[in-house]
């Protein structure tokens, strides 16, 4: 078995997004599922050569992509979510957009906005819960919020028919990064819940206004004028699509790959991201969103589940044969199938992985263990045992940091198999 060894005191805030909200472009949205980009730093440092070619099959907001950038380093990214996608490779042109021009563009946004004091249009969205309705009980936007946003959308993209394509994602970003805080809910682990207060919590629409361009003043200027961009190499090679099928179409050959895919917590990322996916209209139907759901890697039990073979780990058969007993209690009886569909597609991923690797190529995988009806899923030691049958060599299991879990369960577990880690492949 790969050898487990502590991290923590190197990794422990590194496997977080809190050092990226004071990096320049990484802060200019704030992803709470993410690594810093001073991990990649670190992981590339270590490396013998420099890599010519990085992947990150799980992409998330282009961490990855734009540490490597930074070095001058090719960089595949994938990703799944139309709205992470869009926020990666609008950071990744950062380097082609001009301080004065975006100065002028805010100047002009200003203009119009003040304008902006008529009826405002509403999309028709199959989810009848974002907008303030007489007859809802409860709703995600004031109605003066959601004159806000829209008054900024048309605002958008009225100024992109007029020449200004080139920074509409920019300016999304910067509408996006103020969703959560003038909506009624907020991201409360795996979903979307309701604050305190929130009917007499009302944003007018002059603040909604004031606080998109506070977001360009305030973050995105100052980052522009101030770091050091490099030579925008990395965007071709950001993809929209499912990890899952989209490494087979990889015409590269890869020397290091540092990724982390969804965690085994059930965490839909679709219903997470709400807000940004139905706000900003990559999603406005209920069969868009089935759809979006159905092209990430298994990891929650928001759509029917196949119940799939599953790789040959006496840890993962144990697991399987706990979670399908009597003993078990699941909130949701899906969840031992959800289990072996996660870890089919993690092998079927790392099998088609290992045909684009160079010899000896290295593979930094972060995870984090699980645990159901107090029974922990060593996630880490399951993988590295699955790449192993594959053919590739575990040099190492680095130990992040120890993770919470409830209160209830901590007194019938053992909180130490409680583990966020980094798993360190080579291949053989």
């Amino acid at each position: 078995m790969a050898l487990l060894k502590d991290y923590s005191e190197k990794y422990n805030e590194l496997v977080t997004f809190l050092p990226n909200k004071s990096e320049p472009i990484h802060r200019w949205y704030s992803f709470v599922e993410g690594y810093s980009s001073k991990l990649v730093e670190q992981i590339i440092d270590e490396q013998i050569n420099l890599p010519n070619v990085c992947l990150d099959m799980f992409g998330g907001v282009g961490t990855t992509a734009l540490a490597c950038q930074s070095r001058n380093i090719e960089c595949i990214s994938i990703e799944t979510s139309p709205f992470f996608y869009e926020v990666a490779k609008t950071k990744l042109e950062a380097e082609s957009f001009s301080y004065e021009e975006i100065e002028y563009l805010i100047s002009t946004i200003k203009g119009s906005l003040l304008l902006k004091k008529g009826l405002v249009q509403h999309p028709k969205l199959d989810s009848k819960t974002f907008f303030e309705s007489k007859d809802k009980a409860k709703w995600v936007f004031h109605r003066t919020a959601s004159n806000g946003i829209f008054d900024i959308i048309e605002v958008i993209d009225s100024l992109c028919i007029n020449g200004s394509m080139k920074y509409k994602g920019l300016l999304r970003i910067s509408l996006a990064s103020i969703l959560q805080e003038i909506s009624n809910v907020f991201k409360n682990g795996k979903c979307l819940s309701y604050k305190k207060n929130w009917r007499e919590k009302k944003y007018t629409r002059k603040q909604v206004h004031d606080l998109f361009i506070n977001h360009l003043t305030d973050i995105v200027l100052p980052d522009l004028k101030k770091s050091h961009l490099k030579k925008c190499i990395n965007t071709e090679n950001i993809i929209l699509g499912d990890s899952r099928k989209a490494i087979s179409e990889i015409n590269k050959k890869i020397d290091l790959v540092i990724t982390s895919p969804p965690y085994l917590n059930s965490r839909d990322y679709t219903d997470v991201y709400r807000l940004e996916l139905w706000m900003l209209g990559y999603i406005n139907t209920f069969n868009k969103e089935r759809k979006q759901r159905s092209q990430s890697l298994v990891s929650h039990v928001q759509i029917p589940i196949l119940d799939v073979p599953f790789p040959s780990i006496k840890e993962l058969k144990d697991v399987i044969k706990f979670l399908e007993s009597d003993k078990a209690i699941l909130w949701n009886k899906e969840i031992p199938k959800m289990i072996k569909g996660y870890f089919n597609d993690i092998e079927g991923i790392l099998k088609e992985l290992k045909k684009k690797l160079n010899p000896n190529a290295k593979v930094y995988i972060n995870v984090s263990n699980s645990a159901y009806s107090n029974y922990v899923i060593e996630v880490d030691i399951i993988i590295s045992k699955i790449a192993e049958l594959l053919g590739y060599s575990c040099e190492e299991i680095r130990i992040a940091r120890l993770i919470r879990t409830s209160n209830q369960q901590k007194k019938h577990i053992d909180t130490s198999k409680m583990r966020e880690s980094i798993i360190v492949l080579k291949n053989t």
